[in-house]
């Protein structure tokens, strides 16, 4: 029989160590299956005469430009952890009648910086404004080029310009935040992949179902996040494959009519 694929296989992968399923993929684009093996030749008067091949390799890689964050950790052999965590702010702000401004968050203690900007809302057009003391929530004569901070309300000099613009910058806690750390010192397990696939038979045009699998799998190290303006992102994660104790690599299924 004759067969032909036009799909991208859905993934399962399990932790190799605990067996648990760890993600399911029915989102990629593509799914690539490489073997590349080493072959030594005997030559008999210059000419190639004997073959011997070994050292197969293997790899898997997938592509995708919808993707669940569980790639990303895998990929960086890290774990996705949920609760508190400081994120970085920007907002323009902008001096009022009374030499105040307000922030939408409430800033994590000695972290905000002030400077101006220009008509744009982007360009820094000047230096930084220093933070001067607060004592209590009675600020200190605030002089020019500085600020005072209470809360998230900001006071600028008597000499600032009412409807001037200036960028804040700040951190503010978010208590319910997903955090994956990529250290220099953590790599990524081991995993059993299934790949599941329709093919279809050519003479009859009937649709049957593939199963591979792969009982070795890690993750490469290596892995590329371009964001663009004006392509969506491509996330490729890819696996080196390794021989189980039977010395299989992969295992191909086709499954027949129960």
């Amino acid at each position: 029989m004759l067969y032909g694929i036009k799909d991208c296989a859905n993934i399962t992968l399990f932790d190799k160590a605990t067996g648990d399923p760890k993600l399911y993929s029915d989102y990629a684009n593509v799914s690539t299956n490489e073997w590349s093996s080493e072959r030594v030749y005997a030559n008999a008067k210059g000419t190639r005469s004997i073959a011997w091949d070994h050292d197969r390799q293997g790899t898997l890689a997938i592509e995708m430009e919808v993707f669940d964050l569980q790639w990303i950790a895998i990929a960086a052999g890290s774990e996705i952890k949920k609760g508190e965590t400081s994120i970085a702010k920007r907002e323009v702000i902008h001096v009022g009648a009374d030499k105040k401004a307000k922030l939408s968050g409430s800033p994590i203690a000695d972290s905000v910086a002030i400077i101006p900007v220009g008509a744009d809302d982007i360009e820094h057009v000047g230096d930084p404004l220093v933070k001067v003391v607060v004592d209590g929530t009675n600020v200190t004569e605030v002089g020019s080029g500085q600020f005072a901070q209470t809360g998230n309300e900001i006071t600028f000099s008597t000499d600032a310009v009412e409807g001037t613009a200036y960028a804040a910058y700040y951190l503010v806690l978010d208590s319910d935040a997903k955090v994956i750390r990529i250290s220099a010192d953590k790599f990524p397990k081991t995993y059993r992949v299934v790949a599941d696939v329709l093919i279809r038979e050519k003479e009859t045009g009937k649709d049957e179902f593939a199963q591979i699998e792969y009982p070795n799998a890690r993750p490469q190290s290596n892995f590329t996040i371009t964001m663009s303006a004006t392509e969506p992102t491509n996330l490729s994660v890819t696996f080196d494959l390794f021989p189980n104790k039977d010395k299989d690599i992969a295992v191909y299924k086709i499954i027949g009519d129960e």
